[in-house]
């Protein structure tokens, strides 16, 4: 993650929901994959959005993409988008009935936020009722009509005692900075990433409602939903949760061979060559270009010890019963030791003034 693209002085989008006139050059896509964003060219082919003309290239103002080819933003990339797409991020596509680009940037931070949460520090897979009974998708429209860019936001839902850390919406412009690439399909059991492309208008399910709580069939939900009042009661937000997935280089929303409970240090075969930064201030630049904020919470940040290999999970005995996204499928709940401090699990103490270090949490 990166943000080296807060700002920007392209063009906006010719009015609000829009496809903007694709303005990402092929340098910027070999830039991606040198550090790592994006799959190296031999793997997953990528291109910028140009056609021929009168015998020269003119930028695409809607995409056309040849067959298998899927389409993606540069901003998604930054907040924790990679490839192959993480199976959580695609059923959660299914579910709601969205292209990739329906969602928002703010939308796709949301979602990393959940998934590294769930993994760093509940130490499960992403659950989905639990995702169900904090967020929601809401429409954005412009003269009734839902917007082909961006038409879904994601909200949280008010009074669950969620973590802190609301992001910042993203340049005006990011409707142009789109590309096209090859799908990289999702492997056990093999099946397409992102589902084929397709420009058609965007209909509002039932599905994007809030879920009573009433609806809730286990206690799951509610165990973790305690864990989570904990965890942001002791001074974890979502900030210092994405601070770590910065530090250690590894993208929440990527398919990845192990979790990132099982993260092993430098050398970790998820991180795909991408280092973190080397210094607070840094990191705290990333960090302001994602979230709001003021500069000096940022460079409070401390990157947390979530679990991994050198701290792992505490398991429970037995299993709970959960709903996941692929049908009859079950996820192993793990608890925090009953007796352990509330520094265990990584985050720090409100009001903390520890400082971001060059160290891989």
């Amino acid at each position: 993650m990166d943000s080296r693209r807060g700002s920007s002085s392209r063009a906006p989008s010719p009015k609000p929901g829009d496809w903007g006139r694709c303005s990402v050059p092929h340098s910027e896509l070999v830039a991606l994959q040198t550090e790592g964003y994006l799959p190296p060219a031999f793997m997953v082919p990528v291109r910028a959005g140009l056609a021929t003309f009168k015998g020269g290239k003119q930028a695409e103002s809607v995409p056309n993409p040849s067959k298998g080819e899927r389409v993606c933003f540069v901003p998604y990339l930054i907040r924790g988008l990679g490839f192959p797409i993480h199976p959580f991020l695609r059923g959660l596509l299914e579910f709601y009935g969205l292209q990739l680009h329906h969602l928002t940037p703010a939308s796709i931070l949301h979602i990393a936020g959940f998934v590294a949460l769930c993994e760093l520090f509940l130490g499960i897979e992403p659950h989905f009722a639990l995702w169900k009974r904090l967020f929601c998708l809401v429409p954005r429209s412009h003269e009734g009509s839902i917007y082909q860019v961006g038409g879904a936001e994601i909200w949280r839902i008010a009074g669950t005692g969620y973590l802190s850390g609301t992001p910042k919406k993203a340049s005006e412009d990011w409707p142009s900075e789109w590309f096209y690439m090859e799908d990289a399909p999702l492997p056990d059991p093999v099946r397409i990433g992102l589902p084929e492309f397709s420009n058609a208008p965007l209909k509002k399910r039932l599905s994007w409602r809030p879920r009573s709580p009433q609806r809730e069939d286990d206690g799951s939900v509610h165990y973790l939903m305690g864990r989570i009042r904990l965890l942001a009661h002791s001074g974890l937000t979502m900030i210092g949760i994405m601070a770590t997935c910065i530090m250690r280089g590894v993208q929440p929303l990527q398919y990845r061979g192990h979790p990132m409970w099982d993260f092993n240090g430098e050398d970790d075969a998820t991180r795909h060559g991408r280092r973190g930064p080397g210094s607070a201030a840094d990191l705290a630049k990333i960090l302001s270009g994602l979230y709001k904020g003021e500069e000096e919470d940022f460079l409070r940040t401390n990157p947390l010890n979530g679990f991994s290999m050198n701290n792992p999970r505490s398991w429970v005995s037995g299993r709970l019963s959960t709903r996941s996204i692929l049908p009859k499928s079950s996820i192993l709940l793990c608890d925090f030791d009953a007796g352990a401090a509330p520094g265990r699990g990584g985050h720090t103490k409100p009001n903390s003034t520890a400082r971001g270090s060059g160290t891989i949490p």
